[in-house]
C-alpha cells in the first residue's frame, strides 16, 4: 500500500490532508489551510468526513503507521472527491488525485 493510495471511508475514496499535500507537492499543511478557508462552503458527510479521535482512535493509529496520514494528527478530516475538487478551485495547481 502506498502512503498516497486512497483511504476508504464509507465506502467512498477519501485522501487525508497529507496525502493532499504530498500529491501536489505543496509544503505540509497547505490542504489544511485551503481547508480552513472554505470551511463554510464545504458540508460534512459530503465533502468531507470527521473522524473523532475519541470515536477513530484505532483506524487513525493505523493511517499513522501507514503514512498516509500525519504523525501529529489528532482528530482526522478526510476530503472526498467533491471535496477535494472544491479545494482545487482555491488552489489550481493541486493534481486531480482522488
Amino acid at each position: 500500500m502506498s502512503s498516497t493510495d486512497p483511504i476508504v471511508h464509507n465506502g467512498i475514496e477519501t485522501l487525508s490532508f497529507r496525502q493532499s499535500d504530498q500529491l501536489n507537492q505543496q509544503a505540509k499543511g497547505t490542504t489544511f489551510k485551503l481547508f480552513k478557508a472554505a470551511r463554510q462552503e464545504l458540508v460534512e458527510e459530503y465533502d468531507y468526513f470527521y473522524l473523532s479521535a475519541t470515536s477513530y482512535s484505532k483506524r487513525i493509529e493505523t493511517l499513522k503507521s501507514t503514512g498516509q496520514i500525519y504523525g501529529a494528527t489528532v482528530n482526522l478530516v478526510l476530503l472526498t472527491r467533491a471535496g477535494y475538487d472544491k479545494l482545487r478551485q482555491r488552489a489550481p495547481k493541486m493534481d486531480s488525485g482522488v
